[in-house]
Order: C-alpha cells, then sequence, then structure tokens
C-alpha cells in the first residue's frame, strides 16, 4: 500500500499541481524546472517521512534526477512522440526514482 501511495503522489506531483505555465516553460527556463522538480520531490518526500522512510539525500535526489529527466525530454528537437513515447520514457524514469528512494534506507 504505500508504494501505491507513493504512485498516487507521484501523479499529484507531476501532472495536477503542474499548470500549463509550469508545462510549457520549464524546458526554457531552469528556475522553473527547478520549481516543478522541487514541488514534485517535496510531494514524494512527504509520502516518504509519513512512511518512516525519509532520508535527507533524497531530496537533493529526487529534485536532481527530475529535473535532469525533464530536461532532456523537453529538449528533444522532434516533439512527434512528446506525448507518447517520450512521455512514457519519462514517466520510466520518475517511476524509477521511486523504487530507489523507497527502497534503499
Amino acid at each position: 500500500m504505500n508504494l501505491l501511495l507513493l504512485l498516487y503522489l507521484h501523479l499529484l506531483g507531476d501532472f495536477a499541481i503542474q499548470n500549463d505555465f509550469v508545462a510549457n516553460t520549464k524546458g526554457v527556463n531552469k528556475f522553473i524546472l527547478f520549481v516543478h522538480a522541487s514541488l514534485w520531490a517535496g510531494t514524494i518526500s512527504i509520502g516518504l517521512e509519513s512512511m518512516g522512510l525519509f532520508s535527507i539525500w533524497k531530496l537533493p535526489f529526487l529534485i536532481v534526477g527530475h529535473m535532469i529527466i525533464d530536461q532532456v525530454k523537453c529538449n528533444k528537437k522532434n516533439k512527434k512522440y512528446a506525448l507518447t513515447k517520450d512521455l512514457y520514457i519519462d514517466q520510466i524514469w520518475h517511476i524509477v526514482q521511486i523504487l530507489i528512494v523507497y527502497f534503499i534506507k
């Protein structure tokens, strides 16, 4: 159930609290990307803390990892797969991040 909660928090942090402005500017503005990644990482970290699984190293790991993953996706020249293959790859990497912070103390 804990892992399911983290996946729900991922959807909340990566989609529900990301508005159109952030979605459209995070690829060209590093501060907006940092804010988006921090909100997502904070959402996941709150879940980890509630489970007794939070460690301070996990917060920068989540923020920096999220920034790198999103930057790669946003900077793709060919936008043909932005809402399919590229989005799925992006989501898989975010889930890998969640699995790492969930299973590694």
